[in-house]
């Protein structure tokens, strides 16, 4: 199966709606087209048909967790320039290094500043800050 890419789109994945909104309303700011999703499987079963340009992703949700979202969706589509970013409020250097083994490309700790998301999701097409 071979999902469509879809450049500018960026999925936020957070089982807390506030989470969502707000990571939302930040992503929109920055110029991307945002679709959210309350948990890890519906943000799996869209990627088989879509796939996005970056996603936001709550590592720790009920069900499918957001490293293994992560794992899967590295496995699925290994060549896909897909860039993922945790989002957690675990900020223990082991969590985090255990987050980016997972497949993350970086770890934003909640709660984060639209100046925190502008360093790793500039932007549809930009590359993040090194």
């Amino acid at each position: 199966m071979n999902p469509t890419r879809q450049d500018g789109l960026a999925l936020v994945v957070d089982d807390a709606e506030g989470n969502r909104i707000l990571a939302e309303a930040f992503l929109k700011r920055l110029g991307w087209t945002v679709k959210t999703f309350a948990d890890a499987t519906s943000a799996l079963n869209f990627c088989q048909q879509t796939l996005p340009e970056a996603m936001l992703v709550d590592v720790r949700m009920p069900g499918m967790s957001g490293d293994d979202l992560v794992r899967r969706l590295r496995e699925q589509f290994p060549l896909a320039q897909l860039r993922l970013v945790g989002y957690t409020a675990h900020a223990m250097a082991d969590e985090i290094a255990g987050f980016r083994q997972a497949g993350f490309d970086d770890v934003l700790i909640k709660p984060a500043l639209l100046a925190d998301l502008r360093r790793v999701l500039p932007g549809p097409g930009q590359a993040p800050a090194a």
